[in-house]
């Protein structure tokens, strides 16, 4: 009888500690997605699309500003950057193509793309790059400035830059369409920047014209967009090893904010 109910008790203690030895699994890993594929571009069928950005009516006043705040800056009143409009065309508008390009991965341009500051002011006024391509800062001023972004979907940041200083090299990994770039210490300086995922758009120059090139054959949306007149949008078809037109005009609209 005793050894029967010593026989229990042995039987009873290894079910117990087997019990407390049978934790739960862990949870599985979470897999990470895998990466888009990249966009293949045939070179042999590519097109483009070249066109006009037009003003149409009475142009708004120029609009001037004073830089005598600072001796290293050129003196007497200058004509302001956000409205250049000669012989009904209008400079400075951001054209990019924003729906029916391949779905996939663009690759990443390793090209520097140069902001300069000259004059007291950012040149060029309006720029485009890829998420992920390098922006270089240059100074080739004799006045000190402060270079400072203000992204709503990267990460701001602000710094100093000497006269004839080191370059400042950043990238913006978050596409974001018009984002301001301004100088704490010259209220006048701004410059527009924006960023997308892929490499077709375009600035148009002061005669208005613009192109982008490169694209593969296919129906897109395009869209040009102007700090101050808003923003346009039209369908474009592009046909294989051809150039298709698109040309948009603006009139007087209330500024963007």
């Amino acid at each position: 009888m005793k050894s029967y109910l010593l026989f229990f008790l042995l039987l009873l203690l290894t079910l117990i500690v087997a019990g407390c030895n049978d934790s739960p699994a862990p949870p599985p890993k979470a897999v990470a997605p895998a990466p888009p594929p990249t966009v293949v571009i045939d070179q042999a069928t590519i097109g483009s699309i070249a066109g006009m950005i037009s003003f149409q009516g009475t142009p708004p006043p120029p609009r001037f500003i004073d830089m005598t705040q600072d001796p290293d800056c050129p003196s007497g009143r200058q004509n302001a950057d956000a409205i250049l409009i000669k012989g009904g065309k209008l400079a400075n508008a951001f054209i990019y193509v924003k729906g029916g390009l391949p779905a996939g991965a663009f690759a990443v341009s390793s090209e520097l793309v140069v902001l300069d500051q000259k004059g007291c002011r950012y040149a060029p006024h309006v720029l485009g790059m890829m998420a992920g391509q390098p922006l270089q800062v240059l100074n080739s001023d004799k006045a000190q400035h402060n270079v400072h972004p203000l992204p709503r979907q990267n990460n701001s940041w602000n710094e100093s830059q000497l006269p004839h200083g080191q370059p400042i090299v950043k990238t913006f990994p978050k596409p974001e369409l018009m984002m301001a770039i301004q100088c704490n210490q010259h209220p006048w300086m701004k410059a527009y920047l924006s960023v997308l995922k892929h490499p077709y758009f375009a600035v148009s120059g002061a005669d208005g014209r613009f192109e982008i090139k490169n694209l593969p054959p296919g129906e897109y949306t395009l869209v040009a967009v102007h700090e101050k007149f808003g923003e346009q949008t039209l369908k474009i078809k592009v046909a294989p090893k051809e150039s298709a037109s698109a040309d948009f005009i603006f009139t007087a609209m209330p500024a963007m904010q």
